[in-house]
This record gives structure tokens, sequence and C-alpha cells, in this order.
């Protein structure tokens, strides 16, 4: 704004520059004007000495003149103000000191007109992004509300698109109106997340997500929404901007994931149960037969039966521990272990096939400080064991050689390193960037000279990554790969490395056994083999028959199976554990499952079972555990 002065002394200004222009271009209008008002002057004064005619001649010469000058006057003071108004526009075409005249109003229309164009392309633009928010709002599936919240926590609802109305049976009025008439279409337990999302008063956590469903109807599966809220500070309150969209197909989709998980985890849970029991049969049968024969041959015969079946469980085992990895249902069980003692056990288990392969096997420790640690030890003897299995079968000439390498303690903890290398078919660098993808080898032919599942190191890096490590290669076809488990793990006390060492051994003690199994083949194979080594075996066909027995006779140990039609493994056991009068309520019982999960497991634990045992049964794991039993009985 100008100061009153400088408007003042530009209008002064204006007036003078009038009626010099006035003077210069209409002398004769200036004439008139300065004689209408010498004649108006006279006419006031001599008014009373002039006759009738002079009167009316003199005040037709003031009327005149006055409409003139005013017209003067007035357009003076209107291109003043228009100048002002022009200024304040922000034309660059007026200057400060323009006057009134000709090329002022053509500057006015020619301004005007630009502002009128200027106003048409605004007018354009704002239909063009009105549309363009119709369309999108037209593709989503779902609505936009503009939501405030006073810092009383009120909700109100500031704006709402027309596409509220297809989804929820209210009007877009009746939502401004009262957004929590909404509510009635909203399932009940959502509503009290629903009105803490919406009535928080402050401006953080500034992007939230809530997904709920609309009220079920009889008939009709209810809707899933998601509101995603993004807010923001204004005085006073909160404003909230809300889009909510229809993810009914998203949620049934993750539905239908989780049941075809379930489903594949139940076809597992039943494929490894059905194979576990036949491969029980095969495995223990030839162990047993393969002790009776005296013919070389023979015996050389029932050994590849048992290799063979011994394969496929591992196989098996393999397919099913990476599903369990990939679902997150595999559990680390640490312990403290001598670290250097397993990596030697790994290296004596693969002495005699590196030795009929003429192969140079060696193993060297490098560790600078303690190697007794806290680790799952028998997951890390897997990993080990499978690349040091991988190296021997990949290697046909040269060397497989194990490194164990340990840095000094820091703050309790060392860092482990183990290597693997060997001078094998070696892999490409295409085949290495797929190396720990799961069925996956370096080609066909590999698959068809060598086999396998190709599920390994996929396994050994699930495993390698759940211990908090990592697992890496190096290759070069033709001349040999480099694996190496890098490993930061908490040392161990060192007082319990002798404890195994401390057991004298002494004589088995024949003990009374229960076999409960519904399957006969089963049955056989531990009668025949618990009985050739002494012990007496009674048999039951079921969980109720078990029950009956434990109730009559105390037994030393009761291997029980799990899947039984009657009564399962784990009902038997929670009423033999319960019985008062059960002679063995406080035996030794020891599940036999085809399932090896954690959730197995925990439910054999809870079921009162003593440990729980997989199937294909190792006879010597049976061994070790009628031994401990025998010396606490002893």
């Amino acid at each position: 704004m100008k100061p009153p002065s400088a408007s003042v002394a530009s209008f002064s200004k204006i007036v003078r520059k009038v009626i010099d222009d006035s003077w210069r271009n209409h002398p004769l209008l200036c004439l008139l004007f300065a004689v209408g008002v010498v004649g108006s002057i006279v006419f006031w004064t001599q008014l009373g000495d002039l006759a009738w005619f002079g009167q009316l001649l003199l005040l037709l010469v003031t009327v005149v003149v006055s409409c003139v000058a005013g017209s003067v006057l007035t357009r003076a003071w209107m291109s003043f103000q228009l100048k002002e108004s022009l200024l304040n526009l922000g034309s660059q075409e007026v200057a400060p000191d323009y006057l009134a005249g000709n090329d002022f109003f053509e500057t006015l229309v020619n301004t005007v007109h630009r502002l009128n164009q200027q106003q048409r392309m605004l007018l354009a633009g704002f239909e063009e992004e009105k549309r363009r928010l119709l369309s999108v709002e037209n593709c989503l599936n779902g609505f936009v509300v503009e939501f405030s919240v006073t810092e009383q926590g009120r909700v109100r609802v500031e704006n709402v698109d027309n596409s509220i109305e297809r989804f929820f049976s209210l009007t877009r009025a009746e939502f401004i109106a009262d957004w929590t008439t909404v509510l009635k279409h909203i399932d009940p337990k959502y509503h009290a997340a629903f009105r803490t999302v919406l009535s928080r008063p402050e401006a953080f956590p500034n992007r939230e997500s809530l997904v709920f469903a609309s009220t079920r109807r009889s008939g009709a599966e209810p809707q899933y929404f998601q509101l995603t809220l993004q807010r923001e500070a204004k005085v006073p309150g909160v404003s909230m901007y809300a889009v909510c969209l229809d993810v009914s197909d998203l949620v049934l989709a993750k539905e239908l994931a989780e049941s075809a998980d379930r489903a594949k985890s139940e076809f597992l849970a039943t494929i490894s149960h059905e194979l576990r029991t036949p491969l029980n049969a095969i495995i223990g049968f030839s162990k047993l037969l393969e002790e009776q024969l005296d013919d070389p041959e023979l015996r050389g015969d029932v050994r590849n039966i048992s290799s063979s079946a011994t394969s496929l469980h591992l196989i098996l085992s393999d397919v099913l521990e990476y599903s369990r990895i990939q679902a997150n249902g595999l559990k680390l069980d640490p312990s403290p272990f001598d670290l250097n003692a397993m990596v030697r056990q790994v290296y004596s288990l693969n002495r005699n096939l590196a030795l009929k392969k003429n192969l140079e096997f060696s193993l060297v420790n490098d560790s600078e400080g303690p190697c007794f640690v806290h680790c799952d030890a028998n997951r890390l003897r897997q990993v080990v064991q499978n690349l040091v299995s991988n190296a021997l079968k990949f290697t046909d000439t040269g060397y497989v050689k194990m490194r164990l390498m340990t840095s000094p303690p820091t703050q309790g903890r060392i860092e482990v390193f183990i290597e693997v290398a060997d001078s094998g078919i070696g892999i490409s660098q295409p085949a290495l960037q797929k190396l720990f993808q799961r069925f996956s080898q370096a080609s066909r032919e590999i698959n068809r000279q060598y086999g396998g599942t190709g599920l390994g190191l996929a396994i050994c890096k699930g495993l390698v990554e759940l211990m908090g490590g990592r697992i890496d290669v190096s290759s070069e076809p033709g001349v040999g790969s480099v694996f190496t488990v890098s490993l930061n793990l908490p040392l161990a006390s060192g007082l319990s490395q002798t404890k195994s060492s401390q057991t004298a051994e002494s004589p088995s003690k024949a003990l009374s056994i229960l076999v409960v199994d519904d399957h006969p083949m089963n049955i056989k194979l531990l009668d025949r083999y618990l009985g050739k080594r002494g012990h007496q075996v009674m048999q039951a066909t079921g969980g109720l028959p078990a029950v009956e027995l434990c109730e009559k006779q105390c037994f030393d140990l009761v291997l029980m199976d799990i899947d039984m039609p009657d009564l399962d493994g784990h009902e038997a056991t929670k009423v033999i554990r319960a019985s008062e009068k059960a002679a063995s309520k406080h035996s030794f019982i020891c599940a036999l499952s085809g399932l090896s999960d954690d959730k197995s497991i925990a439910m054999s634990t809870q079921a009162g079972m003593n440990l729980h045992m997989t199937k294909p049964v190792s006879f010597e794991k049976l061994d070790r555990l009628i031994e401990e039993i025998a010396q606490k009985t002893a």
C-alpha cells in the first residue's frame, strides 16, 4: 500500500497533466470551460440584475460547462484508480506516472483480455485435473476421506468421495454429518481399533494402517478393507487423509495360500510317516540279516539293500528339513561341545570313503585358542558333513582337505572358520550364482552322474544363517572348490569336556521293554532285535492295550508309537502318567514317530514322554538309550 501523501501527490500530478493535455489537444473545449466558469461566477453574482432570457442563457452555459468539467474530472479520477489497480495486479505495461488517455484504456482492455485468457487457462487446467481425479477415483477400488481431529479427539469429516456409497449402505451426506454411521456396517470386533485410530489427536505416527471387515450378512462373505491414514499437524488439532481400499481379493488369496501351506505341511507329515514306516523295516531287517549271514557275497548284497534304503531315507530327510527351514519351523538346540572333537569325528566318518577313492584326505587344526563353544553341535556337524560328502563325491583324483581356524577369544566369543577344499570338477561362474538355491545343481549331466536332490547346500546355507553365520564358496572348473563356513560363537566352559570320558564301560543289563505299534512289521523288527540282546520284550498293537499292560506291569522302557487308530501315543502316555495305580507310571517312555518337526517333539514332551526318537530307528541310538537306562536301574 502507498502512503496517503504519495497518492495525493500522484493524483495532483495526474490532474495537472490532464489540464495540460486538454489545453494542447482540445483548446476550444478549454476555452468553453473557462467561459463557463466566468459565466457561472457572473451568473451567481448578477443573477438578480439580468432579464429572464439572460438568466436562462447563463443557466444553460453553466450546465454544459459543468457536464464537460465533471466528465473530465471523473475520467481523471477513474484513470487514477484503474492505474493503481493495474499496478497492484503486477502489470508490467503500466508505468507509475501513466496518465489517462486512449492509450491507457487500450492497455486496460489488453490487460483485462490477458487476465481473461489466464482465467480460461486456469479453468481448463482445473477441469483437466478434476477429470483425472475422477478417473483415478473410478479406477480406485475404494474411496478417499479427509478427516480433521480436534485437540479433544472429536472427529469431523471434511470431505469424502461418492464411491463410499458403492461399499456401504449409506449416503455421502450421512457419512459427512456423522462418521459413526459407518460403524453399523463394520464387524463389531473392529470398532475399538477403528475409533482409536481415527480419534488420536496427535500427528504421530504419521502413517497408520488398519485392516477391517464389513458386517457378515447371511449368504454373503464379508468384505475386507484396508484403511491407510496420513496425518499432519494443523492448528488446532490434526488433519488426516485416508484411503480405504477393498482388499477382499488379497485376504482371500492369503487365506488360500495359508490353506495350501497347511495342506502341504499335512501332506509332508503324512508322506513322512508313510515312508519312514517301511524304511524302518527295510533298514532294520537288513541289519539283522547282515548279522546272521556268513557268506560274504550275501552280506554284501544285504549291505547294498541297507545302503540304498539309507540313501532314500536321507533324501526324504533333506526334503522335510528344507521345508521346515523355509517355513521357519526349524529351531536350534545349542549346548556346549568341543568344536575340535566334532570336526575330527566328521573326518573319521569319511576317512574310509576317501581311502577307497585313493584321495589324499587331511585335517588341519589352526585354532588359536579354546574350541569349546556353545552351539547346536548336531546341526553344525550336519553342515560340515554335507560339505565333506560333496567334496568326496565330486573329486575323483587329488585331495580333499579340512581346516579348522579360530581367532583369539574376544569378550567371551570367538570367530570360527571351517574350510573344506577339494581338487574336484569345480563349478562354473553361472552355476555359482544359483549354487545355494533349492533343487539346484550345476548341470543335468552332473545330476545324472552323481545323483542327489540338490537340497544339501540350500539346507547348509539355511542352517548356517540360523546360527548367525555365513557360507562362502570359490571355485574354478577343473581346478576345484573351497567352501568356508564363518561363525561367531560364544565360548563355553571346558569343565564338562571329560564328562563323557569318565563313564566306565559296564555290561548291559537285561531290561523289561514294552513295544507299542500298530504296524506288525515294526513290532516284529524291534522284538527280534531286542530279543537277540537278551531283553524281555512284550508287545501291544495299540494305545489301549498298552495302557492296560502298563497298569499291570512295571516296564523299564516303553517304546511308544504315536500314530495309532484307537488311542494315539500321546494320549496313551497321558493316561499312564495320570493313573495312580499304573505300575509303569514312572517308566521311561520313548516316542517312536515318523515326524521329526519341533511341534511333534514338543507334543511328546508335553504328553509326558522322556524322549522323541524318529523312524527309521537307529539301533546305535537305541543301544545307547538302553545302556543309560540299565546303568540308572543297576
